[in-house]
């Protein structure tokens, strides 16, 4: 592990210390197959409206035909060219029907298509987080979980983070940085993050360990030489002879302390990783000649494995990604097409990711769901540079065997009509995130929902009964 990467498992290391030590296997209160959330933010405010659309009709009565007429531009045609449009629709979209409404998802998406014929990917529309078209601000509400964040509120508590308080737990962030939703509450700093666990390199995790029999396997004996090899057999000298010199009472206890935590929490982790080698599925998505258009998802899909691979040791409940590069003011369909792509085409990320957990344990493909969605939508009707410009509503993903899939919210309300043809017209609001997101924290522990949010004044579209949404 190197130098930084120990500052971060610092936090994780006092969380240990504050419980009294590392969990056994037997002890574990997270057992490997647990209810888990994976919440993957899509930064910039994906357009839902072009993974899913309506199937191309003719008909000016429609709405089918006004979303293609809005939104000609994106396929470079005239709203007149009704045989271009078709052929754009016919070309990039599989018509499924879905709880009796036909529409269009994107060829590249094979998987989700499949999930979704499997009754496994709930569509929930017309939702709304921010009511602001500002990135950053956004965000800091979508992931606080608060209307109330202001725009330069950045020290408090994450929605994930709070739950997984509630739950005894830990949020692991397979990500580069952690992000907002992980912290958890302080009620004197504004957050805290003992409950966080830093996992963007899963297969480096725990403090260095010169490896004496590889390098005599090796031949060479050139390595015990090495800066590594002299620090690592120096400190840890260090640390073992401090560790009985110093009394309990001294301030300086905490350092031999976590030193001596982190390592045996390295201790525990290598082993159950060297025993269970990354999957070359896994693997070919960040390395190799067909890796993923974003190759930093494909090490957040690895990193994600291993954590599931060590979730009893992690005590991981919440699991936080990120997909960045969503904000399609230009050239949308070129833009968002290997986007999709990445997380819902075939042997691509969601797909490879759950094969995987699926071969390495049943149980943890069985409970786990994973949330999608983005701070922000698009507009309705597209720009003059091939694009969406930035909306407040939009819609969001909830994938798992345990969800009961299908539509929630009308995709394609006969009351947007008028308003496509209407420049910088946003989708409306109905659901809230919050109660979404509260349903699924529901799923994991009764009653978790309405602790880790205040949900009074968040609305749910007529009609839509979110109570359904996971199976018990």
């Amino acid at each position: 592990m190197k130098r930084r990467d120990f500052i971060k498992m610092s936090a994780m290391t006092a969380f240990f210390l504050a419980v009294g030590g590392m969990p056994s296997n037997a002890q574990a209160a997270t057992a490997i197959g647990s209810r888990t959330v994976v919440n993957i933010i899509l930064d910039g405010g994906p357009d839902f409206k072009h993974l899913i659309v309506p199937p191309f009709e003719s008909d000016t009565q429609t709405y089918a035909a006004a979303y293609w007429r809005a939104r000609a531009s994106i396929f470079k045609s005239k709203t007149s060219d009704s045989t271009k449009l078709r052929q754009a629709y016919v070309d990039n979209y599989d018509e499924v029907t879905v709880d009796g409404i036909r529409f269009g998802i994107l060829k590249t998406c094979i998987w989700l298509k499949n999930e979704i014929q499997q009754g496994n990917v709930a569509i929930i529309n017309n939702i709304v987080a921010s009511v602001n078209r500002n990135h950053y601000h956004s965000k800091l509400i979508m992931e606080s979980g608060s209307l109330d964040t202001g725009p330069n509120e950045t020290e408090i508590s994450g929605w994930g983070g709070r739950s997984v308080t509630e739950l005894n737990a830990n949020v692991v962030a397979v990500t580069r940085g952690v992000r907002l939703v992980c912290n958890g509450p302080d009620s004197l700093r504004g957050y805290d993050n003992t409950r966080v666990v830093s996992n963007y390199d899963s297969r480096d995790m725990g403090l260095y360990l010169y490896d004496t029999q590889a390098d005599l396997n090796s031949g060479s004996r050139s390595y015990i030489w090495s800066t590594q090899g002299i620090m690592s057999r120096s400190l840890k000298g260090y640390y073992q002879a401090k560790a009985d010199d110093i009394p309990n009472n001294s301030p300086y206890r905490k350092f031999i302390d976590h030193e001596q935590k982190l390592r045996q929490f390295g201790d525990r982790v290598k082993p159950r990783l060297d025993a269970q080698p990354i999957p070359a599925s896994i693997k070919a998505l960040y390395e190799g000649s067909n890796t993923l258009e974003s190759t930093y998802f494909g090490k957040q899909v690895r990193n994600l494995y291993d954590s599931f691979v060590t979730q009893d040791i992690l005590e991981m409940r919440f699991a936080s990604m990120e997909y960045t590069g969503w904000d399609s003011h230009r050239e949308q369909h070129k833009s968002l097409v290997p986007k999709f792509n990445d997380l819902f085409g075939t042997n691509r990320g969601l797909d490879t990711l759950t094969t995987a957990l699926s071969q390495l344990n049943s149980s943890i493909e069985n409970n786990t769901v994973f949330v999608i969605s983005g701070e922000f939508g698009r507009q309705l009707k597209s720009n003059g540079d091939y694009g969406t410009d930035h909306g407040r509503g939009n819609s969001m993903l909830v994938i798992g065997k345990r969800v009961n899939g299908g539509f929630y919210g009308d995709p394609f309300p006969v009351s947007d009509i008028d308003r496509l043809e209407i420049k910088n017209e946003d989708i409306v609001g109905k659901t809230s995130m919050f109660q979404v997101f509260a349903r699924v924290l529901d799923w994991q522990e009764n009653g978790l929902g309405s602790r880790v949010f205040d949900l009074s004044n968040q609305p749910i579209e007529a009609g839509v009964n979110l109570s359904t949404l996971l199976k018990a």
